[in-house]
C-alpha cells in the first residue's frame, strides 16, 4: 500500500512539473536542441552561441569579437564576417542587429562566394532595417536599379535593437526582407516587408554574411538563426 502510494506521488510530481515547464519552454521558445528560438519553427539552426566565434570566419583578425552574447563589430577596418558550418541557396535568416557607432547602414550579404575572395564577397548586400541595397557581383557593382523594390515603411532607428528575416529563394532568384524595431523585454516584433531583390541569374549557394562598409563602424548582432532547405512557410515570412 505504501509503495503503491509513493509510486502515485512520483508520478503526480513528474505530472505537476511537465505542465508547468512546458508552457515555459514554449515561451522561451526552446528548440529541442535547447537553442532559444521564439520565432515557432523548430526547423531553424542556432548560429551563434554567445560567446565565441565558432563557425564563422573574418576577413581580417581582430574585426569582430563575441561580446555580453553579441557579435561585435570592433570597428577596425571594413570587412565581413561569414558563417562557415554551412552555405545555402534557399533560405530563412532571422536575426537581431543594432548600430553602436557608424557612418553607414548596416550590411548583411548573400548568395557570395568564398573562392576567390572578391569584393563584398561577390554577393547580393541587403541593409537592415531600412532596406538600402548593393550588388557586389562581378560586372555589376552598383546599386542594383530595377533588381531591387524599396517599400514605403516607418523608418526604424538603426541604434536601437531590430529585429530582421530574410528568406531567399534560389531557382526564383528572389530574396526578401522584413524588419521592424524589437522593444525588450520582448522577444520578437512583427516585421514588415522593406525590400525586395529579383534577378535570375544570381541565386546560388554562398555563405550568409555580415559587414562593415566601412572602418569605425561598430554593429553588434545576436540571435542569429537559419534554415536551409526551408521546411516551414517556403517563400513566406514567418514574422510578419
Amino acid at each position: 500500500m505504501l509503495r503503491r502510494s509513493l509510486l502515485a506521488l512520483v508520478a503526480g510530481v513528474a505530472l505537476a512539473t511537465a505542465v508547468v515547464t512546458s508552457p515555459m519552454a514554449a515561451a522561451a521558445g526552446l528548440t529541442p536542441q535547447g537553442d532559444p528560438n521564439p520565432y515557432g519553427d523548430p526547423n531553424l539552426v542556432s548560429m551563434f552561441d554567445g560567446k565565441t566565434l565558432d563557425g564563422w570566419t573574418s576577413s581580417k583578425d581582430g574585426l569582430w569579437s563575441a561580446k555580453d552574447g553579441v557579435i561585435h563589430g570592433n570597428g577596425t577596418a571594413r570587412g565581413w564576417l561569414y558563417y562557415n558550418k554551412k552555405q545555402v541557396d534557399t533560405f530563412r535568416w532571422i536575426f537581431t542587429l543594432k548600430q553602436v557607432k557608424g557612418d553607414h547602414k548596416p550590411t548583411v550579404l548573400i548568395w557570395g562566394k568564398t573562392a576567390p575572395v572578391l569584393n563584398g564577397l561577390d554577393s547580393i548586400q541587403f541593409q537592415p532595417p531600412n532596406g538600402g541595397h548593393w550588388d557586389y557581383r562581378a560586372g555589376h557593382n552598383n546599386g542594383g536599379g530595377k533588381l531591387f523594390t524599396q517599400y514605403p515603411h516607418t523608418s526604424i532607428d538603426i541604434k536601437k535593437w531590430a529585429q530582421c528575416e530574410l528568406i531567399g529563394n534560389a531557382k526564383t532568384g528572389i530574396a526578401r526582407m522584413a524588419c521592424c524595431p524589437l522593444k525588450e523585454p520582448a522577444a520578437t516584433c512583427k516585421g514588415v516587408e522593406v525590400l525586395k531583390f529579383e534577378d535570375k541569374t544570381a541565386g546560388r549557394v554562398g555563405p550568409l554574411a555580415i559587414q562593415v562598409h566601412n572602418s569605425g563602424i561598430q554593429d553588434e548582432y545576436k540571435n542569429l538563426f537559419f534554415e536551409s532547405p526551408v521546411v516551414q512557410s517556403p517563400d513566406k515570412f514567418i514574422t510578419t
